[in-house]
């Protein structure tokens, strides 16, 4: 297995997750969504270590699962308050104790680990209690300017979970957006998926790897372009999944040089636009 990146730190959380987390499986209607938003600034750790070391320590503690961390691009706009790229994160977990327990725990770390002078916000909904108009807000999040009042009004009556922790509680916006962003199955990438980041600079066959992890592999061209189970799939220094059709999807390029004739995971540049 090689390193998974220069920061030791970083690296550890990434083991540990692997190792106690569940392994990848297409939604469920049973499923929880639990989002935090705006938990840093500018010279903290960022939401997605925040939001992995919150699913290690829930599964270290025995209250929930993980399956998977997405991350969902919202609007980059002057009017709105963001530390970098205005990005949310959604944990999918499988099974819980109960949800009251993980809405105060969610809501006790945030309020002790999230960086000063942030404005951290969180959402808890059982997948199947979660109505379709935040799926609509989700999208809405991605093109407009949108307030704490259109995200309150909007939980009014459903079972959902939200709560402002810090600052200016601004972060439930971007939290409420990503859980419907991660229940429309199509938006978006992970974060966190156990074992494929582990797999960086390897090479595994396409049906061995999609057992293995539970991705489905897809050519940047399209569904419609067949990949055989045994075409190689070179996987490169920064293997990502993105979210796409309720599937962890890892896009790949075909790949003809020197000795090698199969796909190459696409790279950190191309992902990032997900």
């Amino acid at each position: 297995m090689q390193p998974l990146g220069s920061d030791p730190i970083n690296a550890a959380q990434w083991r540990a997750l692997d190792a106690i987390g569940k392994r990848w499986s297409p939604p469920h209607e049973d499923d929880w969504l639990l989002a935090i938003d705006d938990t840093d600034n500018l010279t903290s750790r960022g939401t997605g270590f925040l939001a992995r070391q919150l699913a290690l320590r829930m599964a270290e503690a025995g209250i929930a699962e993980v399956k998977a961390i997405t991350r969902h691009q919202l609007l980059v706009d002057p009017r709105i308050p963001y530390t970098s790229h205005n990005s949310s994160a959604c944990l999918v977990l499988p099974s819980i104790v109960d949800r009251q327990t993980i809405f105060d725990y969610t809501c006790r770390y945030l309020l002790e680990e999230s960086a000063e002078g942030s404005d951290a916000g969180t959402v808890l909904v059982q997948r199947k209690d979660l109505p379709d108009v935040v799926q609509q807000f989700g999208r809405a999040a991605k093109e407009q300017v949108l307030t704490q009042a259109d995200a309150r009004k909007l939980i009014v009556g459903h079972k959902i979970d939200m709560a402002g922790l810090t600052g200016t509680h601004g972060g439930v916006i971007g939290a409420l957006a990503a859980v419907g962003l991660n229940a429309s199955g199509s938006d978006g990438r992970f974060l966190w998926l156990k074992q494929l980041r582990g797999m960086s600079a390897e090479c595994w066959k396409a049906g061995a790897l999609e057992q293995a992890t539970g991705v489905t592999i897809q050519s940047k061209l399209g569904a419609e372009v067949v990949i055989n189970a045994e075409d190689s799939i070179e996987l490169g220094e920064w293997p990502r999944a993105v979210f796409l059709q309720g599937q962890a999807t890892l896009l790949v390029e075909k790949v003809d040089e020197g000795d090698f004739n199969g796909w190459r995971a696409a790279s950190k540049n191309y992902i990032k636009r997900f």
